[in-house]
């Protein structure tokens, strides 16, 4: 069904509502985005989670992981930019989803902070007719924290910064995007050396041919789309990510084929 530029199709989490070159491209051909990071996710979101999602967008990711918090879970799904908001919060009520708190703001230590892109824009993460509010992930008054995912395009440090407290108090997993060079540097070091976290690399591809609606073309052939993505987990649980390459040195970047 459409609704002006938006796609209404029942996907592989419940009703989705969706527009786009990227996510809502996946939705389209495939009922599903990402799901290698959905399968990563569920082995650290036990039912009754808390889960705080930075980067929301239109609830993609958001919605398989209120299922997997279950009734007695909560999940924080946090959007800067109002258009990706609304989608997000009509989602949710499509699906009765009853176990998420949608969050409009700009996740920033404070306010004197650049909400724009060089890549995308001044308008890429917030709208350009309304000012953004700001929050810091310290300020959102949790009272539980299994894990933190953030998908920002390059804004992960700030947003983990901000929770700096609120790691330290309840360590969380960390599931955040690396994917721009100029930054990764200091957001590794961040990570390993201030909070105190081992990081494992997960370049998580958004299509896989075993797709919800079965579709076997690859719309990025003869490449896929890839995320690049960094798992991050204490390091006094001294646990080891089976299968993922551990990352040594804040500086060591990316070796992809």
């Amino acid at each position: 069904m459409q609704f002006g530029p938006l796609t209404l199709k029942r996907c592989r989490y419940g009703w989705m509502l969706y527009s786009g070159p990227f996510i809502g491209k996946c939705f389209e051909l495939y009922g599903q985005y990402s799901e290698a990071e959905v399968r990563l996710m569920r082995n650290f979101v036990p039912e009754g989670a808390t889960v705080v999602d930075v980067g929301a967008n239109i609830g993609d990711l958001t919605l398989p992981l209120a299922g997997m918090v279950g009734e007695r879970g909560r999940v924080y799904a946090i959007e800067s930019h109002a258009d990706n908001f609304n989608v997000l919060c009509a989602n949710l009520a499509l699906n009765q989803v009853r176990n998420t708190m949608p969050v409009n703001a700009f996740v920033s230590r404070t306010a004197d902070v650049d909400t724009g892109s060089a890549t995308w824009g001044p308008h890429a993460y917030v709208s350009d007719r309304w000012k953004p509010k700001f929050v810091a992930l310290d300020d959102l008054g949790l009272e539980a924290c299994d894990l933190i995912k953030v998908d920002v395009d390059g804004k992960e440090l700030e947003v983990l910064e901000s929770g700096a407290m609120l790691i330290e108090q309840f360590r969380p997993v960390l599931y955040f995007e690396d994917d721009v060079r100029e930054v990764s540097e200091p957001l590794l070091e961040f990570v390993m050396k201030t909070l105190g976290y081992d990081a494992y690399r997960h370049p998580a591809p958004i299509w896989e041919p075993e797709n919800f609606f079965g579709n076997p073309v690859n719309h990025w052939a003869p490449k896929n789309m890839v995320s690049l993505m960094v798992v991050g987990i204490p390091r006094e649980r001294k646990v080891e990510v089976r299968d993922l390459h551990r990352i040594s040195r804040p500086d060591e970047w990316w070796e992809l084929e």
